[in-house]
C-alpha cells in the first residue's frame, strides 16, 4: 500500500514538473514577441518592429533587416505563429503586405529613406533606379527588386500610390522622381518579401 502511494506521489510530482516546464516554454515564446512588435494595420497587413526577420531555406537562416525595426530578431515562422495564435491571420496564410506609415508631408522622404536603407544591405548589388520590374495600375505602382541572401533568391515588392489617375511607366526615369500621394488620410506605402522567387514569377 505504501509503495503504491509513493508511486502516485511521484507521478503527481512528475506531472507538476512537466507542466511547469511547459508553461515556462510557452511563456518564453510569448515574451519573444512583445506588444507593439506586430501592429495590425488592416486585414492581413501589419506594421512590424523587428530588427531582422529570419527566413529559413535548406537549413539556412536568411536574415532580412526591417526598416525602422529595433525590437530584436524573430523568425518568420515565429511571426506567423504569433499571428495565428492572436487571430490576426487564418492558419496557413501569410501577410498580404507589411506597412510603413509616415507623418503627413513626409511620405516621399520616408520612401527615399526606405530605399536607401535597403541599398545599404540586401540591395547593395542592385541599381535602385533600375528595378527588375515595374507594374502600373492606374496611379498605383508595384516596384520589384530581385536579390539573393546566401544564394537563395528573394524579391522585394514595394507598393506605392501616387494619387494620380494614370501613370506611364515608360516615363519613369528614376524611382526617386516618383511622387507618392501625400494627401491621404493615412500616408503609407506597403512592401513584402518573397522567398525563393524572382520578379518574373510574380
Amino acid at each position: 500500500m505504501e509503495l503504491k502511494t509513493n508511486r502516485i506521489v511521484c507521478l503527481i510530482c512528475m506531472i507538476i514538473i512537466l507542466n511547469c516546464n511547459y508553461m515556462n516554454a510557452v511563456s518564453e515564446t510569448n515574451d519573444k514577441i512583445k506588444k507593439g512588435d506586430v501592429q495590425e494595420f488592416s486585414k492581413s497587413e501589419f506594421i512590424i518592429k523587428f530588427s531582422n526577420l529570419i527566413y529559413e531555406k535548406n537549413g539556412k537562416r536568411l536574415m532580412i533587416p526591417i526598416f525602422q525595426g529595433n525590437s530584436g530578431d524573430i523568425s518568420y515562422k515565429e511571426f506567423l505563429d504569433y499571428c495565428y495564435k492572436n487571430n490576426l491571420l487564418e492558419k496557413g496564410w501569410g501577410e498580404t503586405y507589411f506597412v510603413i506609415k509616415s507623418d503627413k508631408g513626409k511620405l516621399n522622404k520616408t520612401f527615399h529613406e526606405f530605399l536607401n536603407f535597403y541599398k545599404g544591405n540586401i540591395l547593395k548589388n542592385v541599381d535602385i533606379n533600375k528595378p527588375a520590374k515595374i507594374k502600373v495600375d492606374g496611379g498605383a505602382i508595384d516596384i520589384y527588386y530581385d536579390f539573393e541572401v546566401d544564394s537563395i533568391p528573394f524579391t522585394l515588392n514595394v507598393n506605392i500610390s501616387t494619387g494620380k489617375k494614370d501613370i506611364d511607366s515608360r516615363l519613369i526615369k528614376s524611382i526617386f522622381d516618383i511622387s507618392l500621394n501625400e494627401n491621404g488620410e493615412n500616408p503609407i506605402f506597403r512592401y513584402i518579401f518573397w522567398k525563393n522567387k524572382k520578379s518574373n514569377n510574380l
